[in-house]
């Protein structure tokens, strides 16, 4: 007797993958998410690709102290101090904090400015230290204003100066020169007759010791951890600390009660931001008269990542103690889920293109790490090394481990590098065994590019090469695996030359949950 034919219906069910979203180094992630990878981007989303290449090396710097753009490269080699590759001045051999305020770049702790325009570089402090006689006296009868006269005083009106050692006890204090000219200066003071001191007169214009500091408003803002200090200079010049007179263009200091060193500061939406690892300190106002301080217990900066903090489209990027936050001026937003357990430390940031650029440290190995705001995806580049970082003319110019300058890419080189892309435990919502009758992956190489294909298939410790593909010609491509039975496996894609991901086809048959065979 013949039986009759039964009908099979296939049991396999075909999955696409069309959009990527990038790294996630968490123990489970999304199938069209990636584990781990190197030299990839989302420049082509919502396919996935490799990087823009880095640009070529630009020059050597030494002992690269500080790096900044104002209208053109400014660095610190050493002691020197070059703008446009021109030595412009000398400073100490020290790490900088600079700042750039109309034509001014300012240079902390030497306390020294360069003028981009006139090309001027010189010290924001000035000191006379009586060399002759000076003469002392009232500028009229009655007046209550005096001039002080003596070869080399060299001071600007409006200048706050200090004074002291002088033989009149109350001209010994910090004031605001009225006027001024060659060998003089005129301050606020009544004084009954004139007389000359031979010795001993000091006057100064000081500027006090910061750790941090950042312009916002017209005026440079600083903080001192040693004295729990924040300062802002006079308004529209930054030369001038000590002008306290009472008027709107006065300058600002005030003691800080919180715990710890400040991380770092920045100028953001007409407030001024100053950070400790565990705290923001937010100064509103918009003049000395009400100027206010709060005081927020948030995640700050994270010590040795001062170099991260970052505006991108008015929200502060920076890397805080446990990862990396976004802050809009509210409550910190945090970032870095993706990076899984891997603790980071160090970090320098720019942006380029929109996107938040992060070199950091896990451990003795560098990551770069890139964050695009609009998709809320990262990326991992490679081991580049941002010593220093610094954003201008639309570059992200950086300092790499070799003490290189460059720039972090450049699409008319032709850089050619390797790349990985690698999933996560692909379980395809179940235990049960499955046979994964094809997998296909929809993929464009550029001419002379190579890609390969490996397979790990449940605890096995080792990778299975499963396809290769050299010297590609410049086309797309679909590319078939046929793996094996398994619980759950993971795939990764590796090769050098210009590669785009554009999608991925599963067809996958699950199997019994008790010895995993295929009943059909």
């Amino acid at each position: 007797m013949k039986l009759p034919y039964l009908n099979y219906q296939s049991r396999a069910v075909q999955k696409q993958i069309g959009t990527f979203l990038g790294y996630n180094h968490r123990t489970i992630i999304g199938e069209n998410e990636f584990y781990d990878m190197e030299n990839m981007s989302n420049d082509e989303y919502p396919a996935i690709s490799t990087r823009k290449p880095r640009g070529k090396a630009i020059k050597y710097i030494a002992k690269p102290n500080g790096l900044f753009y104002k209208n053109g490269i400014l660095y610190v080699n050493g002691t020197e101090v070059y703008y446009k590759d021109n030595r412009v001045g000398t400073v100490a051999d020290s790490e900088k904090q600079m700042v750039g305020m109309g034509a001014y770049v300012l240079i902390w702790p030497d306390k020294t400015y360069f003028n981009t325009h006139t090309n001027e570089f010189g010290q924001m402090e000035k000191t006379y230290v009586q060399n002759g006689p000076v003469t002392i006296a009232p500028t009229s009868k009655n007046s209550a204003f005096t001039k002080i006269s003596g070869t080399g005083i060299d001071f600007s009106q409006y200048d706050s100066v200090t004074i002291e050692g002088c033989s009149n006890a109350e001209l010994n204090k910090t004031t605001v020169v009225q006027d001024a000219g060659a060998g003089y200066i005129v301050i606020t003071a009544a004084l009954k007759e004139e007389f000359t001191q031979p010795s001993g007169i000091r006057i100064t214009r000081k500027v006090p010791d910061m750790d941090y500091v950042c312009e916002s408003n017209n005026r440079i803002w600083g903080c001192s951890s040693a004295k729990h200090e924040i300062y802002s200079s006079k308004l529209g010049d930054p030369m001038n600390w000590n002008n306290f007179e009472g008027i709107s263009t006065d300058s600002y200091a005030m003691t800080v009660g919180s715990d710890g060193d400040f991380t770092g500061c920045i100028g953001h939406l007409g407030n001024v931001i100053f950070f400790k690892e565990d705290i923001i300190h937010k100064i509103y106002g918009n003049k000395p008269s009400n100027y206010q301080i709060n005081t927020y217990a948030l995640p700050g900066v994270e010590r040795g990542s001062t170099g991260s903090i970052c505006t991108i489209n008015e929200t502060l990027y920076y890397k805080g103690r446990k990862g990396v936050y976004a802050y809009d001026g509210s409550v910190p937003v945090f970032l870095s889920d993706a990076f899984g357990d891997d603790i980071y430390k160090n970090a320098h940031a720019e942006q380029y293109e929109g996107k938040y650029y992060v070199s950091m440290k896990n451990g003795t190995n560098t990551a770069l790490m890139v964050y695009d705001p609009a998709l809320q995806l990262w990326h991992k580049e490679d081991d580049t090394e941002m010593k220093l970082a610094t954003y201008g003319d639309g570059k992200l110019y950086y300092i790499d481990r070799e003490n290189q300058l460059r720039t972090i890419a450049d699409d008319g080189e032709k850089e050619v590098f390797d790349w990985t892309l690698e999933s996560g435990d692909m379980m395809e919502g179940t235990f049960n065994m499955k046979h994964i009758s094809k997998l296909m992956f929809h993929v464009h190489l550029d001419e002379g590019a190579v890609m390969e294909v490996y397979m790990k298939y449940d605890s096995d410790p080792m990778w299975k090469r499963e396809y290769t593909l050299r010297n590609a010609r410049k086309k797309t491509y679909l590319i078939p695996i046929i793996p094996r039975r398994c619980s759950q496996f993971r795939y990764r894609i590796a090769g050098y030359g210009k590669f785009r991901l554009y999608g991925i086809s599963k067809y996958v048959e699950e199997g019994s949950e008790i010895d995993g065979k295929l009943y059909r």
